[in-house]
């Protein structure tokens, strides 16, 4: 035979060998890609609350469980607080809580713990001991 053919039927073989594998055949159940398996989680809510500031943060976590409340330090002063939110994030929620707070209270949003999601808590201020309107301390009776 010719040499020609005997190089043309190496090629062929040759190329063969080199194909790649068939693909795998699907198994268990069809899911179609465009199909979305769960739900996307939104970070908007709504968020009523009416009582002591105290009581607020943990009201907040009702609403949303990733929020971790700690404890409140300083000591704690009763304020009256009305809050209506429609459709708010979260950062907007501990927002309003805080100016409410006014001069008696700070919400204080840390990231200094890794270890925990979203750790808030009350910081309640000192009374001064400044006379309103002046800069002056008043004196001891």
């Amino acid at each position: 035979m010719n040499p020609f053919l005997y190089l043309l039927l190496l090629f062929f073989l040759v190329g063969c060998a080199g194909s790649p594998p068939k693909p795998v055949l699907p198994q268990g159940e069809y899911r179609p890609i465009n199909k979305v398996a769960v739900p996307a989680q939104t970070d908007v809510f709504h968020f009523a609350y009416e009582g002591d500031i105290g009581g607020a943060l943990s009201a907040l976590k009702g609403v949303t469980p990733q929020l971790t409340v700690l404890p409140a330090i300083g000591t704690p002063v009763p304020l009256a607080v009305r809050i209506r939110l429609q459709a708010t994030m979260l950062a907007d929620a501990l927002h309003a809580i805080d100016a409410q707070g006014g001069t008696v209270a700070d919400v204080v949003r840390t990231t200094t713990t890794a270890h925990i999601e979203h750790p808030v808590f009350l910081r309640y201020k000192a009374p001064t001991d400044v006379a309103p309107g002046t800069r002056k301390r008043k004196k001891p009776q």
